[in-house]
């Protein structure tokens, strides 16, 4: 990951939706727009750019904030280059030598900058899509995706993704939602749980291909423990659960609330961005198009005519509660 920022280059559709473009389940004046809220506390604002999560506040207080939508691919495929169905594919190189999160000139990636259309918006739900052009930053087939978030009375704000397509292509997403638990800019008295006992090594921020054990290394979050705010993170666990299972994948604490992590994905990254925020984004393997050795956790690559799916979940709670 990198903070800085560009201006992105795009082939999806960025026009910008109109304020009134709800559908009329959003006259119910219960209904703010872009905005859910839960009995617990709980508040979450959401943006039409990225269809991104704007901000969390929890009793008040900022806990979370900028969780964009990630895609076509999170993460990074290396030298922007995959071979699908015999045909190599070069995408937009955004980060060094790299492809990072769908390419673009923004570290973002295409989806996180473009301006998804609202669909829908309920009283604990709102719904977003994109279509993502054939060969946009280099991908094949014309894409359209849809994200949903549902927010329960209890604080689960859960996101759901679909997404079809007219050519075989890869399809990864996930959202950058940036933790700040205690809303303190500081990494001090945030414990930390990681469902898996695994991780991915890395060299020049791609896989090597192996999986190791966390066991003697600062990614050993198997049994909860304070979080080393003095090392550097930018890594995938491998989850513990079972293959293609929706289970827990972490457990952020601070002081006074908590978050946990669902999810049906294999994969967790892990993201420490050194201003007090954690990310905590569930995927696939990284680069798994280029590494064969990952395909018994599941595969990227979306078929014509298949639909996509997955859902992601974080339960926001008060500690003790």
């Amino acid at each position: 990951e990198t903070s800085s920022s560009v201006e992105p280059s795009i082939s999806s559709d960025t026009s910008t939706p109109s304020s009134n473009s709800l559908t009329p389940s959003s006259s119910d004046p219960k209904i703010i727009d872009n905005q859910l809220s839960a009995a617990n506390g709980l508040k979450v604002y959401f943006k039409e750019q990225g269809a991104r999560i704007d901000k969390i506040e929890f009793d008040g207080k900022q806990i979370a904030k900028d969780g964009f939508t990630v895609g076509r691919v999170a993460n990074r495929i290396a030298g922007g280059k995959f071979t699908l169905n015999g045909t190599q594919y070069s995408v937009t190189k955004n980060d060094g030598n790299n492809s990072l999160h769908g390419g673009g000139r923004s570290w973002q990636g295409p989806f996180a900058t473009a301006n998804w259309k609202k669909e829908e918006q309920t009283i604990n739900s709102i719904k977003y899509s994109i279509v993502s052009q054939d060969k946009d930053n280099g991908y094949p087939g014309e894409m359209k995706m849809f994200v949903t978030y549902t927010l329960s009375e209890t604080g689960e704000l859960s996101i759901e993704y679909s997404a079809t397509t007219t050519q075989d292509t890869l399809c990864n997403p996930t959202n950058h939602l940036f933790i700040d638990i205690n809303g303190s800019r500081s990494y001090s008295n945030v414990k930390l749980q990681v469902a898996g006992s695994n991780y991915t090594p890395l060299q020049n921020q791609i896989p090597t291909g192996e999986v190791k054990s966390v066991s003697g290394t600062k990614f050993d979050y198997i049994d909860e423990k304070a979080f080393k705010s003095s090392e550097s993170y930018d890594d995938n666990y491998v989850l513990d659960k079972a293959k293609d299972t929706y289970g827990k994948a972490a457990t952020l604490t601070g002081t006074q609330y908590k978050v946990d992590v669902y999810t049906d994905r294999p994969g967790l990254q892990l993201y420490k961005d050194g201003s007090g925020n954690i990310c905590l984004e569930t995927q696939m393997m990284p680069d798994a198009i280029n590494h064969p050795e990952f395909d018994k956790y599941g595969t990227t690559v979306l078929k014509a005519g298949e639909a996509f799916t997955s859902k992601t979940a974080y339960h926001f709670s008060k500690v003790g509660a």
